[in-house]
């Protein structure tokens, strides 16, 4: 298996970076109440910091939102998730523990200002790929298995290149059902994405704050990958 971007996204947008963790043997299955006390930790954190009173103004935030608009989705249609997290924080709606592995996604995403997310690797059948959508590629939303959708051309998505399954809309939006995270989840691959002015060096801070946390709590083998416009692709067996 393969893990890439297309050169055509860092010709697009310079400077953005792609910090993949690819993990095997996790556990998933246990809540940790320690976990849970972290997640509620930055949840308050951003509730007391003024710098979010309004998300989508705030700079790292506004770069995402300038990202999605360059090639062609609407941010307030479709927000970036970091938009989309942090708005929903901000509006007092605490955010559920829906198992270990997505804590570790929200804990990261809140603290560094910038999207997390992950795929289920035994769901996916071939490369996986960060690219810009034909228009005739398959996405099933998270949580509707039996609806079917076409993402827009020019989208950028994050594709199976195996089954033409798109596993995220617009970049990092809204994740498919077919690799969602579960208790049951052992092998995933974990996505930090750090846009300018967030700098590769903070991208990959946050990925190596992320790796500690998912050892701590859910162990595993864990390999970290550096995906930008000098490497864009890398072999993972």
């Amino acid at each position: 298996m393969k893990i890439e971007v297309a050169p055509e996204v860092f010709i697009l947008f310079p400077g953005y970076v792609r910090h993949v963790l690819v993990v095997r043997g996790a556990d998933n299955s246990k809540e940790s109440e320690e976990l849970a006390e972290l997640l509620m930790l930055e949840q308050r954190r951003v509730r007391e910091n003024d710098a979010f009173i309004e998300p989508k103004e705030h700079p790292l935030v506004a770069s995402w939102r300038d990202a999605f608009l360059a090639f062609g989705t609407n941010p307030n249609k479709c927000p970036p998730s970091i938009a989309n997290l942090l708005k929903r924080v901000r509006s007092g709606k605490d955010l559920p523990y829906v198992n270990s592995l997505v804590a570790i996604f929200n804990i990261v995403s809140m603290r560094h200002v910038l999207p997390a997310g992950g795929d289920d690797l035994d769901t996916v059948k071939g490369d996986i790929r960060l690219t810009r959508a034909k228009g005739n590629e398959n996405y099933t939303p998270l949580g509707s298995p039996d609806q079917r959708e076409r993402p827009n051309p020019g989208e950028i998505v994050l594709l199976d290149a195996g089954s033409e399954e798109v596993l995220c809309r617009a970049w990092c939006w809204k994740n498919g059902d077919v690799s969602k995270i579960e208790t049951s989840t052992q092998n995933v691959a974990i996505n930090i994405d750090a846009m300018p002015p967030k700098t590769a060096e903070e991208g990959k801070t946050a990925a190596l704050e992320t790796l500690e946390l998912v050892k701590r709590f859910c162990g595993g083998e864990i390999e970290l990958y550096r995906l930008d416009a000098q490497c864009s692709m890398h072999n993972v067996q």
